[in-house]
Formats: structure tokens, C-alpha cells, sequence
């Protein structure tokens, strides 16, 4: 049996990891005691008892609890967000195509299937699209999240900058040559070191 003291030690250690909810707290406080317990009848001390439980329990650390547990209890609703991002996506999308065809075609309507299509890519899409992949795990390295967040500006002005351009709209020039800017001196370095550093990953793997 552990002692008092070490089970205030493990409760002390699980509730002062980052993980928020009592539930999965007290899940983990009995499974790590019962690994303990086990560890300690078979002659090992608390410490290396202690040990063995975290690392058959946690090996990659408790945030890597805190995450799954987050992605179960919101997992319809990041689906339904990823669904929204890529249908957005496209409906915006298909506007522009639209908009250019009918811009071609002289048709009625082409600036404001154009305006709507690139405005909504910059301030809709974009924004969502970047939201879903500063979720993923890759994005605990800066390098990754820099080029992701530099892409996406760029893209956005360049994409601004256009419609106005298309539209006559003052402005078009400074936000065509902002995002130039951001595109090739923040962005471009990010992603060709980024490029590297996998070639280099892969290399000794």
C-alpha cells in the first residue's frame, strides 16, 4: 500500500500538469497509485515506481493527455469547423473563377462575384484554414508557425491587393507591394528552411 504522503505526491504531480478536467485528474490519480503499488510489491522504491508509471502512462508528457482528451470532447465541432473552412473554401473559390470568367466574357456581374470570391478567400478562408492547422502538433515549432502565419498575410494582401487592382480601387498598388514584401522576405525563408530541416529529418531516419 502507498503511504498517504505519496499518494498527496502523485495528486500533487497530476493536478499541477496542465490538465483541466477533475474527471480525467482522478482517472489518472487511481491508475498511476494501482502502477505504483504494483511497482513497489514487486521491490522497487517510490521513486522508480513513480517513474515506470509516467512513462507507461505519459511518455510523451501530460499535455499529450490534455490534447486527446480536448480533441474527444470537441471532436464534432472541430469536424464541423474543418467542414466549414474547406466548403467556404471552395464556395469562394468558385465565386472568383466565376467573377474572372465573367470578367473575360464582358457578362453583367463579374466585379461583385470577383470582390465577394477574393474578399471572402482573404478574410474567411484564410483565417479558418490557419486556426485548423495551429492545432496540429507540428505547430509546436516556431519556424512552422512563422511560415504559416507570413503565408497566410502575404496571401491575403496579395489577394486585396488584386481585387482592387481589378476593380480600380485606390490602394491596390500598396497592398500588391506589401504582400510582395512579406512574400518574399518573412515567408519564403521560413519555407525553404523549413524544407531543409525535413530533408535533413528524413536524411537520417
Amino acid at each position: 500500500m502507498i503511504t498517504d504522503e505519496q499518494f498527496s505526491f502523485i495528486s500533487q504531480k497530476i493536478k499541477n500538469s496542465g490538465i483541466s478536467q477533475k474527471e480525467v485528474q482522478d482517472d489518472l490519480i487511481d491508475h498511476f497509485c494501482c502502477l505504483v503499488e504494483i511497482e513497489m510489491q514487486r521491490g522497487n522504491t517510490f521513486e522508480e515506481a513513480y517513474t515506470y508509471a509516467y512513462q507507461q502512462t505519459t511518455p510523451n508528457g501530460f499535455e499529450e493527455i490534455q490534447l486527446e482528451t480536448f480533441f474527444l470532447l470537441n471532436h464534432k465541432k472541430i469536424i464541423l469547423m474543418k467542414q466549414f473552412t474547406y466548403i467556404s473554401g471552395y464556395l469562394f473559390a468558385l465565386s472568383t473563377t466565376a467573377g474572372a470568367f465573367f470578367k473575360i466574357m464582358h457578362f453583367p456581374g463579374a466585379n461583385i462575384m470577383l470582390f465577394s470570391g477574393l474578399m471572402g478567400l482573404s478574410f474567411i478562408f484564410l483565417p479558418l484554414l490557419l486556426f485548423n492547422k495551429f492545432k496540429d502538433k507540428v505547430f509546436n515549432l516556431m519556424s512552422e508557425k512563422l511560415k504559416w502565419i507570413f503565408g497566410t498575410l502575404s496571401l491575403m494582401l496579395l489577394l486585396v491587393g488584386s481585387s482592387f487592382k481589378v476593380l480600380h480601387l485606390p490602394g491596390a498598388m500598396i497592398l500588391l507591394g506589401i504582400g510582395m514584401f512579406i512574400f518574399g522576405i518573412l515567408f519564403l525563408p521560413f519555407l525553404f528552411f523549413r524544407m531543409f530541416k525535413s530533408s535533413q529529418e528524413q536524411a537520417v531516419s
